[in-house]
């Protein structure tokens, strides 16, 4: 009995510390294949991708000198309308010149992004280290525990067990080796959090900050993705050269979009569906930098439009969530610039210029004025035809009380 009791006992101790130690193993291996994968991607093509950007920003600065050249003596690269009219085209030099500073914000998103890599590779690599020696120490200093207590075991198990009551000081051993396994394994645990905890900040070196700056990493699948700070985000690839990222889609009414403000600023839905990403999110992603806004809309008759803002921001919760936007482009018309400069209003926050509740009278939530152009978070009619002014309107496109089929709203 006593020595079946040994033989288990004996085999579980040398099975824990085995096991433990070759889990641990694995995920150091896992974590130095990973650094050193990390290190050649950036190594190999950080040279190449360098005089890549180096190259092309020559040839932009060499296009934006002949622009500036050209419009200082008034003679912009004409459209073909233009030169046919015999008139000077210069918003044809405007567009131009957006498109060459869009691709100079690129290049120096993706530099920015590739520097930052490299100056993260030393520290991880130096915390490897740190890590390896521990891990080498306490692997010297288990193995010498599991033999003693292996040896231990070994000199109790010859005792007879009609003698084994006589011996109060083996007892003691058995409950002091017993102690030291518990030792053993929380000395286990200890090194396996250190080694989770530096395997998800490598993880979350690999999260992007943007949808922009997956494009640029050669992600060109739509999806739902995980961004640096903190929350999934719909990423939008494919339309008008990629790099949105989706914060609002209505689809067929399955999502109720009469939300209080508190649901408005955290957001609600499904990312792969009907949803908000909510304003707090919105503000955030705003925040640094210059951004681009595109509405896209259909109707019940499958035409579809779009509206395209140059500049799009909203403000944090201090500032009620104020919306920014200019520069409009696209067929679907103007309904935002009505909406310009308004704070967000619920039906459980007014705050609009009526001297009644735009959001409750128009079953919606918006930066609305006095009242609106446009309504997108409106209620969602599934009827074709359907003429009411708390639906989702867009005034310019169908005036402001057709309800539309579609939305999604879209920034990068």
């Amino acid at each position: 009995m006593i020595m079946q009791l040994f033989g288990i006992v004996k085999v579980l101790l040398f099975s824990v510390h085995v096991i433990h130690l070759t889990s641990s193993t694995k995920e150091f291996d896992r974590l130095k294949s990973m650094v050193k994968h990390l290190e050649n991607r950036l190594n190999t093509e950080g040279e190449f991708r360098d005089e890549d950007i180096a190259e092309i920003t020559i040839r932009l600065d060499g296009i934006d000198k002949v622009l500036n050249a050209t419009v200082g003596k008034r003679q912009p690269v004409p459209s073909v309308a233009a030169t046919k009219a015999g008139e000077i085209d210069f918003k044809t030099v405007e567009t131009l010149e957006e498109d060459l500073t869009r691709l100079r914000t690129a290049f120096a998103e993706e530099k920015s992004e590739a520097l930052r890599f490299r100056r993260e590779i030393p520290k991880i690599e130096k915390n490897l280290i740190s890590l390896n020696e521990d891990v080498e120490n306490y692997c010297k200093v288990a193995v010498n525990n599991t033999d003693q207590l292996l040896t231990n075991f070994e000199t109790v198990k010859h005792v007879s067990e009609e003698n084994l009551i006589t011996f109060g000081n083996d007892r003691k051993m058995l409950q002091s080796m017993s102690e030291q396994i518990q030792l053993n394994t929380k000395q286990i645990k200890n090194i396996e959090t250190l080694i989770n905890d530096l395997y998800s900040k490598m993880e979350y070196l690999f999260y992007p900050t943007s949808c922009r700056s997956l494009t640029a990493m050669g992600n060109a699948g739509n999806g739902v993705k995980q961004l640096r700070q903190g929350f999934e985000v719909y990423c939008d690839q494919l339309t008008d050269g990629g790099g949105w990222i989706v914060f609002q889609r209505r689809l067929n009414g399955k999502t109720d979009f009469y939300r209080t403000w508190a649901e408005y600023k955290n957001g609600f839905g499904d990312l792969n569906g009907e949803f908000w990403l909510g304003n707090e999110h919105l503000s955030l992603l705003t925040s640094d930098g210059e951004h681009e806004l595109r509405i896209e809309i259909e109707d019940f008759e499958g035409n579809s439009a779009y509206a395209k803002y140059s500049k799009f921001k909203i403000y944090p919760e201090e500032d009620n969530y104020k919306l920014e936007v200019s520069g409009y482009s696209g067929t679907a018309g103007d309904s935002l610039e009505y909406h310009n400069g308004m704070i967000f209003s619920t039906y459980d926050r007014d705050q609009d210029k009526w001297s009644s509740n735009c959001a409750k009278s128009f079953h919606g939530a918006w930066w609305y004025r006095n009242c609106h152009h446009s309504n997108l978070n409106g209620r969602y009619y599934n009827q074709p035809g359907k003429s009411d002014s708390t639906g989702i309107n867009w005034y310019h496109w169908k005036n402001n009380r057709y309800s539309l089929k579609k939305v999604e709203m879209k920034f990068r």
